[in-house]
């Protein structure tokens, strides 16, 4: 699924970058280059008689389309604002963090640097923070690109996770991400005139085996571009957890409300009131975004805090759903609800537990279970209404 809209907090330096000096501490980046995105920290000494000596820096990528996207500092070690970053930025991802050295880091951030200036795209804002990481350039050769991406990338572990990953680098025209996971010669642009296409749904089904060790699979992929929704079936031939060949074999058109019944999932929900004051609650959210490892997007009548998994092993899987990375969500209405949603008993249960044992838990209060056979909540997070149960009054009628 499309990741929310990332909300952070500004930092800064106080002071000329141009005339300190900047010793490494460390670096790291996620091991989500499969997934399309990651997250890079580097942490900095810097000289001056300022007592702030340290720079923490967040950078955040899209390898599809807008590259280096997003750049986010604290000057100093306030501790709380950084990890409030740091779980903006990377808590979503379910990603391992994976040990950088000064080179790769500055040949990481030159490549995508580099991405930027080929795609016409601007580089993030406060440009004299990182100009010195990536002038002047670093550039690795062959091996080094080669190690660093080994790194970047989760390890394989079945012809499933081989196929969704890299029909997901293809449908999203990543031809670099695609690469890792194939035999030279294997086509990379087959699905290019979909771009940018959002990789929806795939179902994997055995076709046959060769005597080479290689099965050929037939894929059913649902996917979404310019708001019109397609199924796309090909054929991928795998060996040893790599793509030996590949070919589209026909594609359809499929009506939204196909869409929506092929991505349709039960959706399990638990109503509680609030019994503080909304300032009060203000005060409190940090239980609800670092305690509960969260992701904040505000709405029209409430606010969205997404819980995600702590891994990406939903690619590991005959079928393949975009969304199957979320573990819940808890809304928190204008109208003083709090509405958790998951999309199993044992992901709400598992919510319902993380509340129990948070600080909020003497101010809540149950006031109703529900289980539906497909998503209510996003329904009632875009809709006119404030109170979730005269939501449900209105479409029972309907």
């Amino acid at each position: 699924m499309s990741r929310p809209k990332l909300t952070v907090i500004e930092g800064g330096l106080s002071a000329s970058m141009k005339n300190r000096e900047k010793n490494f501490v460390s670096a790291y980046v996620t091991n989500t280059r499969l997934m399309g995105v990651l997250s890079v920290y580097a942490r900095w000494q810097l000289s001056g008689p300022e007592p702030e000596s340290d720079l923490h820096q967040f950078f955040y990528i899209d390898c599809e389309e807008a590259g280096l996207e997003t750049y986010k500092s604290i000057f100093g070690n306030d501790f709380d604002e950084i990890s409030y970053i740091e779980q903006s930025l990377v808590g979503g991802l379910g990603a391992r963090k994976i040990s950088l050295t000064e080179r790769q880091l500055r040949g990481l951030l030159t490549g995508y640097a580099r991405f930027n200036e080929t795609h016409g795209l601007p580089l993030p804002e406060n440009y004299d923070e990182y100009s010195f990481i990536i002038d002047p350039e670093t550039l690795l050769d062959r091996e080094e690109i080669s190690a660093l991406m080994c790194n970047m990338c989760v390890d394989i572990v079945s012809d499933y996770q081989t196929i969704n990953y890299f029909l997901m680098r293809c449908f999203g025209r990543d031809h670099a991400g695609a690469s890792y996971l194939t035999v030279s010669g294997v086509p990379l642009d087959l699905y290019d005139d979909y771009f940018p296409a959002t990789f929806c749904k795939n179902v994997i089904d055995e076709d046959r085996s060769y005597d080479d060790g290689a099965i050929s699979y037939m894929c059913e992929s649902l996917i979404e571009h310019d708001n019109i929704y397609e199924t796309v079936i090909s054929r991928i031939v795998v060996r040893d957890m790599r793509v030996v060949a590949a070919k589209k074999c026909s594609s359809f058109a499929v009506s939204t409300a196909e869409a929506a019944m092929m991505l349709a999932k039960p959706e399990f929900v638990t109503v509680y009131e609030v019994l503080i004051s909304e300032e009060d609650m203000e005060n409190n959210l940090g239980e609800l975004t670092i305690n509960l490892n969260t992701i904040m997007t505000t709405h029209e009548n409430g606010r969205m805090f997404m819980a995600f998994k702590k891994n990406n092993d939903h690619v590991n899987s005959r079928i393949f759903r975009l969304n199957n990375d979320v573990k819940g969500v808890y809304y928190l209405t204008d109208y003083g609800q709090l509405i958790v949603s998951a999309y199993s008993l044992s992901d709400i249960k598992y919510l319902e537990n993380k509340l129990r044992n948070s600080m909020l838990a003497p101010f809540l209060v149950p006031t109703a279970k529900y289980e539906f056979k497909e998503s209510v909540l996003f329904e009632f997070v875009q809709s006119d209404f404030d109170d979730f149960e005269e939501f449900l009054s209105f479409i029972r009628n309907e």
